[in-house]
């Protein structure tokens, strides 16, 4: 199974796309048809961004319920401006920056209400990004919060929705200090926990409730992962030649990215249908890089066995992924407070690469 094309994520050095909610009134609830029809849409890709990220399925159901009113925003489908229509396609509304997100296809400018500090309205026009479909929207959306340290935070909550919307908040996610009380109301009255991929359900951790205070957390740097090019040398060129040679590309293992292996990579993005750079981009990494779970065998965890060997683990490189192999991956995702899922998530292969 292939990572996002998420998190994902991902090599931005300054994600601080502000998220917004364009000309919308959130809406906590909704009729019963309406609620059921948009998490039965959103149910599969909001799972498999959980596979990816380990965001709980329910809080980017809840989420996106709350941001699009029930999927009835304008912004989850098309929108005309001047005349010219754009697909969206937004559960989250993120705004377009300098940075361009690797699932966006572009960017709607859209008239918004903001306010100033005597709380009088006026009215701005900000662009933002545009989706092909939900899917790339949740995978947006879950590259934002694993890539941004301010929350960095909720990640030790992956297996307590309610208080991983409650440490998104903290993190700045949305000013209303009511935001994660309704999220976490629309995830009660619907019963959004059913569809979390590890049976987390509702509550908090023992000693919180939502309103304590959150637990130090020592800063993580923004995941990325490596950029190689002609001239770059070491393990993860290694890496990469080994992950090429899988899709038959026969060439030298030596660590030196040389003519041959960004011939390699060029082939590669040219049959994803990728930019041809010659060069590893985040899109490339995010195509090749496979997602490993206990059982798997191959080259690929070879290469995860090797990384989290160079990281420290206490794991032999045998190309299963055995028992050993998820213990030391877990010690790894914990050591560096990403998603403890026992698979080889997106940020995980940015932190072993990286």
């Amino acid at each position: 199974m292939k990572i996002m094309r998420w998190l994902k994520l991902a090599a931005v050095a300054t994600v601080l796309a502000v998220v917004a909610v364009p000309m919308l009134q959130r809406q906590p609830e909704a009729a019963g048809s309406t609620a059921s029809e948009f998490i039965a849409k959103l149910v599969k890709d909001a799972q498999q961004t959980e596979r990816e990220s380990g965001i709980p399925t329910s809080v980017t159901i809840g989420m996106a319920a709350l941001e699009t009113g029930w999927g009835r925003s304008s912004m989850t489908g098309q929108v005309t401006v001047d005349g010219k229509v754009y697909d969206v396609n937004t559960l989250f509304n993120i705004k377009c920056t300098s940075t361009v997100s690797p699932y966006q296809t572009g960017c709607v400018p859209i008239r918004t209400a903001e306010y100033r500090s005597d709380g009088t309205k006026y009215y701005i026009v900000d662009e933002f990004r545009t989706y092909a479909n939900w899917l790339d929207s949740t995978r947006d959306f879950a590259r934002l919060l694993t890539t941004a340290t301010r929350y960095a935070a909720a990640f030790q909550y992956v297996d307590y929705p309610d208080q991983f919307v409650t440490e998104v908040r903290k993190g700045g996610y949305a000013t209303d200090p009511k935001y994660s009380e309704l999220v976490i109301s629309i995830m009660r009255t619907h019963n959004l926990y059913q569809y979390n991929l590890r049976g987390q359900g509702p509550g908090y951790p023992e000693g919180m409730d939502g309103t304590a205070p959150t637990p130090a957390v020592t800063a993580v740097e923004m995941t990325m992962f490596p950029r190689l090019l002609t001239g770059s040398r070491g393990e993860a060129v290694k890496s990469l030649q080994r992950l090429l040679n899988t899709h038959s590309a026969g060439i030298g293992v030596d660590g030196i990215f040389g003519s041959q292996t960004s011939s390699a990579v060029s082939a590669f993005q040219r049959a994803q249908k990728l930019p041809v750079t010659g060069k590893m981009d985040d899109p490339t990494w995010q195509a090749l890089l496979p997602e490993l779970n206990p059982g798997a065998k191959g080259e690929g965890v070879r290469v995860l066995q090797t990384h989290l060997q160079l990281k420290g683990g206490s794991v032999a490189i045998t190309g299963t992924f055995d028992a050993a192999t998820a213990k030391a991956l877990t010690a790894f995702q914990q050591l560096h407070r990403i998603e403890g899922s026992g698979h080889s998530s997106y940020a995980t292969w940015a932190r072993l690469l990286g």
